[in-house]
């Protein structure tokens, strides 16, 4: 009888550390993933606190750019905007996304528009929505002129 009882207090004593480690296991995991959870889900909903920085793109200059014309441009991330010059010499940013679906405008110089050829939305020559489903206007990058070098300044992605 003696043996028996001095097992079975092994046995009880190999049961509450197995027990109390997979106890902190299950409570570690809880933890963790639910951390991780209440984590994103406050990202979700309050974003970004911080704004994001502004860059400055070298695009070439503005004799490059054809007067009433446009060119197609990217930054160092390999988003695309277009500058739109005038018949003067101000020159112009917009995102070639359409705010519709995100498909690519193009720049009409003729009828002096942006048109999204996805779901036929026409854009004005400020980039406001004139015909078809955009909601709202084209993206508009601040542009800088020195000398004849032309700067885009957009979010850094």
């Amino acid at each position: 009888m003696a043996m028996s009882d001095s097992s079975s207090s092994m046995k009880e004593k190999t049961f509450d550390r197995r027990g109390a480690m997979s106890v902190f296991a299950v409570i570690g995991g809880l933890v963790v993933s639910y951390g991780t959870a209440f984590i994103y889900g406050l990202r979700y909903l309050f974003g970004r606190q911080e704004s994001p920085k502004k860059l400055q793109v070298l695009t070439g200059t503005i004799s490059a750019i054809p007067k009433g014309g446009s060119r197609l441009e990217k930054d160092q991330s390999g988003r695309k905007f277009l500058l739109v010059r005038s018949k003067g010499e101000n020159v112009r940013a917009f995102s070639t996304t359409c705010t519709h679906l995100g498909c690519q405008v193009h720049w009409r110089p003729d009828e002096k528009i942006f048109f999204c050829p996805c779901h036929d939305g026409v854009f004005d020559a400020d980039g406001k929505p004139v015909s078809g489903p955009p909601p709202r206007p084209l993206d508009r990058y601040t542009v800088e002129t020195r000398g004849e070098a032309i700067f885009v300044t957009m979010d850094e992605a």
